[in-house]
């Protein structure tokens, strides 16, 4: 019996000291039972940056995905827009994600080891809707190759353009017509996604003593920039309408910049029809018999650069007015997507893949030349330049309008600068109205820059007490004609595209009426 004791005493004793001997259980790896043990001595409460970390182990790496801490206090979202801001733009894709436990939520009571379980094995991952709210210090696991898309259209706040902004864009007026240089990321109308980045809000600036402000007689797409025309009356807007359902009524050339070596001159015949890609419109070939509608570009080739794979000048002048027209000739017609057209380059590029058309402007090389030489991503190259009609008086007008600062840019890069200066010039001998000369913009001009001056001491004011600077009485004025229809209360059948034709759904004031432009819509 006292040898049983003794023996159970002594092996205590050495089981004690092999313990004290031991080394710590975070710093011994080890399989077996010491293994589990050592996971759950060391899987206790996470670090707030980095809740994979354990102390005295290697930096555990999470793969392809990243993790975001929520902070304490942050204000209660839906975990599907949070993704929908951070990660993914697409509503679709972003259910997609958290469904298939690409995305997931990880309780701040959870240990490391729960941590890398749930990043290592979808199985161990926990169940995350869309509708659950992030709690504070919660963490997010998701794709950190993922970025949201840039949003299409800066919002702007209601009279934050310069005094007298639009007035100096006004290339040509006369008593019955008005023509202005259009920037490019302003939209013509207002829209779901515009905010206050549209020129309809600014029209009454170009009454000049009318009794109603300007209509516009065609539209351009927020990515182009240019020459646009507006009707000054509804006689004058009345004519442009018959005339361009007649054909008769002007001509105009768009300037793009192509990727690829296109033939000297000839015409696109090429049917086109609106698919839904993803969340645009695009246009597309399509025989006339399975719904395509007809659609004509004359083109000429102005200059070719050998650069960059291969670069053409192109003047366009579209016969007929369907969506994205010069856009999808450009890419399925020509082979030659414009520079700075992501959306229809991949589907040339795809186009190009499919049918074995070789060649060089859709190389790796190519596309890195042209990042090299005009940049990363490069704003869409096809401008409005010119614009000829007839008055009421049967006088002819030339209308030009100047390159965008990018695109101008762009042509200094492969040396077609010469060009463009003599086409500015010779643009300028042939019209004879010049704005420095004009009496009511002199005079609009100076009565915007009185009242900006006059209102500066309130802005300082308002930004020194923190406050938000309220539009004066003519903008808000302005921002109500353009709401609520002002002077376009009157219904105008829509003549025939002359550009391109809007998608379903634009152009639409909420209570269902078209707005009032004559014809025309985006390029």
């Amino acid at each position: 019996m006292a040898t049983s004791v003794l023996t159970r005493r002594s092996a205590t004793a050495a089981a004690t000291t092999s313990t004290a001997q031991r080394p710590p259980p975070c710093m011994v790896p080890g399989p077996g039972a010491w293994g589990v043990l050592q996971m759950r001595l060391c899987s206790g409460p996470v670090t707030a940056d980095e809740p994979t970390f354990r102390p005295g182990d290697r930096i555990f790496d999470l793969g392809p995905f990243a993790v975001h801490r929520v902070p304490e206090n942050a204000a209660p979202v839906r975990l599907d827009r949070w993704v929908m801001k951070n990660v993914c733009s697409n509503w679709n894709a972003t259910q997609k994600l958290i469904a298939s436990k690409q995305i997931w939520i990880v309780p701040p009571q959870h240990t490391t080891d729960q941590h890398r379980k749930s990043v290592m094995l979808p199985r161990f991952r926990p169940e995350s809707e869309g509708k659950m709210h992030l709690e504070p210090r919660s963490y997010v696991y998701f794709p950190k190759i993922m970025r949201p898309a840039e949003p299409r259209r800066r919002p702007t706040v209601v009279g934050s353009e310069p005094p007298g902004w639009l007035l100096k864009r006004v290339l040509y007026k006369d008593t019955d017509f008005l023509a202005i240089n259009k920037p490019s990321g302003w939209s013509v109308q207002p829209g779901k996604h515009v905010g206050g980045m549209h020129l309809q809000r600014l029209l009454p600036t170009l009454q000049f003593g009318m009794d109603e402000a300007p209509r516009f007689v065609h539209r351009l797409s927020t990515e182009l920039s240019g020459v646009i025309l507006l009707a000054r009356h509804k006689a004058a807007a009345t004519y442009a309408k018959d005339m361009i359902r007649q054909r008769a009524f002007w001509e105009r050339s768009f300037w793009g910049v192509a990727c690829g070596r296109t033939p000297k001159a000839g015409t696109v015949a090429l049917p086109l029809a609106q698919e839904r890609r993803h969340d645009r419109e695009v246009s597309k070939p399509r025989r006339e018999d399975d719904g395509g509608a007809p659609a004509l570009t004359e083109y000429r080739t102005v200059l070719y650069s050998p650069m960059a794979g291969g670069l053409s000048l192109l003047e366009m002048n579209p016969y007929t007015g369907r969506y994205h027209q010069t856009r999808a000739h450009c890419a399925f017609g020509l082979r030659a997507p414009l520079l700075g057209d992501p959306l229809y380059y991949e589907l040339s590029n795809r186009l190009n893949t499919e049918t074995e058309y070789k060649v060089r402007y859709h190389s790796e090389d190519a596309r890195r030349e042209r990042k090299e030489l005009l940049g990363a991503m490069p704003s869409l190259h096809l401008h409005s330049r010119q614009l000829r009609l007839k008055t009421f008086a049967g006088k002819d007008v030339h209308v030009t309008a100047p390159l965008p600062e990018p695109m101008a840019a762009s042509f200094e890069a492969l040396g077609w600068t010469s060009f463009l200066r003599r086409s500015d010039r010779e643009a300028q001998r042939g019209t004879d109205w010049d704005i420095a000369e004009d009496p009511h913009i002199n005079a609009a001009l100076a009565e915007a820059e009185a009242k900006a001056e006059a209102d500066r001491p309130r802005r300082r004011a308002a930004a020194a007490e923190g406050e938000e600077w309220a539009e004066g009485e003519d903008w808000a004025a302005a921002e109500t004609a353009a709401g609520a229809g002002g002077a376009y209360e009157e219904e105008a059948e829509w003549a025939e595209d002359v550009q391109d034709e809007a998608p379903k759904g634009r152009g639409r004031r909420p209570g269902g009426r078209r707005s009032a432009v004559v014809g025309g819509a985006p390029s």
